[in-house]
């Protein structure tokens, strides 16, 4: 599921467990909401809830297909999503930035430094471009193409199916609602 809703949604849905059988009850999602690791946060990261007899806090993620489980307290949805896919994952790439420069424990503001290195530069960019499934790309000379928002710094980030929310990763802004003249810069 690569909208964000329905990602979140996965999380409230009656489930099936893995092999077809109907499970007893809907199953929700097993930590409390002190844990960083919520339904929010992992659907941001890009997982949909896929638990199993085993795994009651299984999640995979809708672009690599990553499953994870057994989450901590103190688990970054966002930052074990990279460790574990840094060189698979579009999705975990794109995000990373973003979410290490405006997410702490504390909920405090966080600003990292962002590498100026040449190749990390070039590989987050096209991490960032992985991200789009962009309706606007179809359409001639339109001034929001998915390579041009990546190069700008944005990564969609899609709530809904009609979607074309980008996410800058410098400044945590989103923008949407592009017009045939608007560009990202």
């Amino acid at each position: 599921m690569n909208v964000y809703k329905a990602r979140l949604e996965s999380f409230t849905r009656p489930k099936r467990g893995k092999g077809g059988t109907k499970s007893q009850s809907n199953q929700k999602w097993p930590h409390p909401e002190y844990f960083l690791a919520t339904p929010e946060t992992l659907a941001e990261a890009g997982f949909d809830f896929d638990p199993s007899s085993e795994d009651k806090d299984n999640v995979t993620c809708y672009m690599c297909g990553k499953e994870l489980s057994d989450w901590d307290e103190r688990d970054d949805p966002f930052e074990i999503h990279y460790k574990k896919c840094e060189k698979k994952c579009a999705w975990a790439n794109a995000n990373v930035d973003w979410a290490r420069r405006w997410m702490q424990m504390d909920g405090e503001f966080n600003d990292i430094e962002i590498s100026g290195d040449a190749k990390l530069h070039v590989a987050m960019e096209k991490a960032r471009l992985d991200t789009f499934l962009f309706v606007h790309d179809q359409k001639r000379n339109y001034g929001a193409s998915s390579k041009k928002m990546a190069k700008a710094g944005f990564f969609h980030s899609l709530h809904d199916s009609h979607d074309n929310t980008a996410v800058c990763i410098y400044c945590g802004i989103s923008l949407s609602g592009w017009d045939a003249d608007d560009g990202p810069t």
